[in-house]
């Protein structure tokens, strides 16, 4: 248990993101894509859901000649964000496919997509946002509206996560939507075992 907060219920869920924009050209875009995210003690593990047959496209390619190329890919890696007892975080992707781990420092953090928050990691939306919003009305929904944009949302007290998130742009150019579904815990934490996987650094995969 940290000493700087209470603990935080342990969580297991497919997050689902969606988001849909119409471009001047009157061409409408749709991107969705899912994560299984896993909240455990002071440890956030996040991994895309790929599609069934997206692993065949690799089928062919030994973990020796993965091995070799001098690239990670981050984006497809699972993400394992942890906080120690004084509040720095540890930012390390994993590989399982390739039994690869790749630790990333503070200064890199943009470069592989991460803002460096823990309460974004752990609770998708931050509780400080949470509580600017307001309180929920009656059906549950806590609404803001800013800089142009409109915001929904149905928050989960007892697991510190939003079930439902809904953005859209005011000229109706642009909608979001992040949809959170409670999974019955695993039976092992994925991140067990990554210890004996091979240990690399950020700089290694650099030119």
């Amino acid at each position: 248990m940290s000493a700087h907060a209470a603990p935080l219920p342990d969580v297991d869920a497919l997050v689902t993101y969606e988001t849909r924009q119409l471009t001047t050209a009157g061409v409408l875009r749709t991107e969705r894509w899912q994560e299984r995210l896993v909240r455990h003690g002071d440890a956030v593990w996040t991994a895309r859901v790929l599609p069934a047959g997206q692993a065949a496209l690799h089928a062919n390619e030994s973990a020796a000649e993965h091995a070799g190329h001098k690239h990670f890919d981050f984006d497809s890696a699972a993400r394992l964000v942890e906080r120690t007892p004084s509040g720095e975080l540890r930012l390390r992707f994993v590989d399982r496919e390739h039994k690869v781990v790749v630790s990333v420092p503070k200064a890199e953090y943009g470069a592989v997509g991460f803002d460096g928050s823990w309460d974004a990691a752990a609770h998708i939306v931050p509780p400080a946002v949470v509580a600017r919003m307001g309180v929920a009305s009656a059906d549950g929904w806590r609404t803001e509206n800013a800089k142009g944009w409109s915001h929904k949302l149905r928050w989960s007290a007892a697991q510190q996560v939003p079930l439902r998130v809904e953005s859209r742009r005011d000229d109706g150019s642009v909608t979001r939507v992040v949809t959170v579904t409670p999974m019955p815990a695993a039976a092992a934490l994925p991140w067990s075992g990554i210890d004996a996987f091979a240990q690399k650094d950020y700089d290694d995969f650099m030119d």
